[in-house]
């Protein structure tokens, strides 16, 4: 695999890496961006691979990282055709009123920062819960009607929303979502009971982020060196040990081993041969992470291999699937140990 392997995000033109680059690490600082591994170089190594699926995140939260990503992007203007620039919109606690038109003018500012005329694909991360669906779907189809906005997609929200406003866009006439993203990882499993699933029912392509769970299936932290970190304010794993954690990353580890690869890459390319799954934002702080996370594309995992991360994490449902309805999600959805404990 490789990255100009493109993918077609759901039932749409827009084709993706199967790794995207998650930018929001480059506005952590003057400091940071003044090492030797710059957002430019960062920038340059994936773009001239063939990556071409920027994920640049809430600007509302970080507004320098989209900054200099448009600065990049306007030394680097031959390249803007090419690449998919995506931004997420979404509402704090404390916001309220946040509907149509507060979606247009946060792309307006998104746009402005990113130094493009026009977005490829727009996240609806949330949004006011006041105001009406119908609502902040007509103000995204008026971005798309304006050519400020290519796409649209939804992150983290729960499938029956989706399904709902899937419908409402088909009754208007309006642009569908065309993506969802989640959280994905082989230490967050819980989206394959509805949102996965349904996602494939609707045409969604699915982009996972947080797929080494925020660097605590990553290799870093260890059995060997927890007792290490116990100091380490910006580990939660090392704070409070999690047997589970630990399991998978000792699995991680014996497969990395056996493959001549390293954890983060077993832990990735566990994801990027998730059904469904179109494409992965990884985030890197140097250009060293990045050569290693893109070492992912080269690694595959036996059945075997495949099987025993599986069995670490198996998702618990709820609801037992009907037989007729076994073959509508994909295996990975199904329990069949626990289904068969039930029936017999």
């Amino acid at each position: 695999m490789h990255l100009d392997e493109f993918v077609a995000l759901g039932r749409s033109g827009l084709s993706v890496s199967p790794l995207g680059l998650g930018t929001m690490t480059f506005g952590e600082g003057v400091a940071w961006q003044a090492r030797v591994n710059k957002p430019a170089v960062i920038l340059d190594r994936y773009v001239g691979l063939g990556g071409n699926y920027l994920d640049t995140g809430r600007g509302d939260e970080k507004p320098g990282a989209q900054t200099v990503v448009g600065n990049y992007l306007a030394q680097n203007s031959s390249q803007r055709d090419r690449l998919v620039m995506a931004a997420k919109f979404g509402v704090s606690q404390e916001d309220v009123g946040r509907g149509r038109e507060a979606i247009i003018a946060e792309c307006e500012r998104t746009l402005r920062r990113l130094r493009t005329d026009h977005l490829d694909l727009f996240w609806l991360d949330n949004w006011d819960m006041q105001v009406p669906l119908d609502e902040i779907l007509a103000g995204l189809n008026d971005l798309i009607q304006s050519g400020k906005l290519r796409y649209f997609g939804i992150s983290d929200a729960p499938a029956w929303k989706v399904a709902h406003a899937q419908l409402i866009a088909q009754f208007h006439g309006w642009a569908p979502f065309i993506g969802l993203q989640i959280e994905y990882s082989l230490a967050a499993r819980l989206f394959e009971s509805e949102l996965i699933p349904m996602a494939r029912g609707m045409g969604l392509g699915v982009v996972s982020h947080s797929p080494l769970n925020g660097g605590l299936i990553s290799g870093k932290y260890t059995r060997k060196n927890i007792g290490n970190l116990t100091s380490d304010g910006a580990s939660p794993l090392a704070q409070h040990p999690d047997e589970q954690r630990l399991e998978i990353v000792d699995a991680l580890i014996r497969i990395a081993a056996e493959l001549d690869t390293t954890t983060a890459r077993v832990a990735l390319a566990w994801v990027l041969a998730r059904p469904a799954v179109s494409s992965t934002i990884i985030g890197v702080h140097t250009l060293a992470q990045l050569d290693d996370d893109l070492g992912a594309l080269d690694v595959q995992l036996s059945r075997e291999q495949t099987t025993t991360l599986d069995a670490l994490t198996i998702p618990v449902h709820s609801l037992v699937l009907p037989v007729i309805l076994q073959n509508a999600a994909p295996p990975s959805c199904v329990d069949y140990s626990t289904m068969n404990q039930r029936l017999s």
